[in-house]
Formats: C-alpha cells, structure tokens, sequence
C-alpha cells in the first residue's frame, strides 16, 4: 500500500521500506527521477542512536532542533537491506544513489501508528516533482484521484504542520556543527 502521510510539514507519499513495488510506484507517480533517493521515516530517536552512526551529542542535538528536519547520515541495518541481492529477490535498482541516508522522525501518532504497523517507511513529499507541496486533503484527493479510486493510495487523517520546509543537514564529522544541504525559511 501506498500512503499519503502529513508531517510537520506538507503531506508525503510513503511506502514501507520492505515494499519494493510501491516504492518504484512512487517514484512514477511522482514522475520523480531515480537518481534522487528517498527519506526514510523512522519512530523515534532511539531508533537513529541504535542504527545510525549519530553519536550521543548529535542524538541529543537533534532532539532539542526545533524546526522540522531532515538528518543525513550512514545506516549499516539500511544499507544492508538496500544492496541486499538475491537471485529469487527484486533489489532496488537505484540503491546506488543512497550514499548517506535521509532520515525524519515520527513526530505525530498517525505516523507512529503506521511506523509500528509495517516498519520504517520510505517517503516523499507527496507531489509531482516540481510541483507545490500539499497541505491540504481536498488537494490530495484532487492530484491523486485516480490512484484513490483504484485503492492504491491511502489517505492517512491528521493535519499537517506549519507550511514551512525542514531543513536538510549531515553533521561535520563527530560534532554537532551542521552542514545545511536545505535551510528552511518561514511563511
């Protein structure tokens, strides 16, 4: 299942991260190219400290930013499962453009919900590239119509957040100095 998802910023389109078939749909839908990588959503802060490569004091830090955020770092348990290959398996095929990993926490209990029901999730923000985010359900419901209908994406209720961007960052080595790939701005 495909996932419209609010955040504490604009409405995402999700997939849990073992769905390999919904996670290439998003990207065709989204008519996003494979070069760009995915975020991936995770519960919580405990998550990041048990399978990332943030220290205490980064973990720490990101508890107390008060933007929305986005944190890119490496992952052995995801990269792992990205470049995991098989002969009976459908792999990723753009697993090479995943150098660090984009990573959001769970900030509300619509995602919590669905986090602890079917795992980490794959996400984006959920619009045509290039396109304006969506806030609102009633435009949701407009621009994926056709994938409503045929019950290939659902709708996930709650509002979303404050209409701003997260900021986009990675940590200089082991500090807490960041490096802003994005640096959100106010409306």
């Amino acid at each position: 299942m495909i996932y419209l998802v609010p955040t504490d910023t604009c409405y995402w389109i999700a997939c849990a991260i073992d769905d390999i078939k919904n996670y290439e749909k998003i990207y065709k839908i989204k008519k996003r190219s494979f070069e760009k990588p995915l975020a991936i959503m995770i519960l919580d802060f405990a998550w990041l400290k048990n399978n990332t490569t943030l220290n205490e004091k980064q973990i720490e830090f990101l508890k107390d930013y008060d933007k929305p955020f986005t944190v890119l770092t490496n992952s052995s348990p995801v990269s792992l499962w990205l470049n995991y290959e098989d002969e009976n398996w459908v792999w990723f095929h753009n697993r090479g453009v995943y150098k660090k990993i984009a990573f959001r926490v769970a900030n509300n209990e619509t995602q919590k919900k669905l986090i602890k029901s079917v795992w980490p999730i794959f996400l984006t923000s959920a619009n045509t590239s290039w396109d304006k985010e969506i806030y609102k359900i009633d435009e949701l419901e407009e621009v994926f119509s056709y994938y409503l209908d045929k019950k290939i994406i659902e709708i996930l209720p709650w509002s979303v957040g404050n209409k701003n961007t997260s900021d986009i960052f990675e940590f200089v080595g082991d500090s807490v100095e960041v490096n802003y790939l994005r640096k959100s701005y106010d409306l």
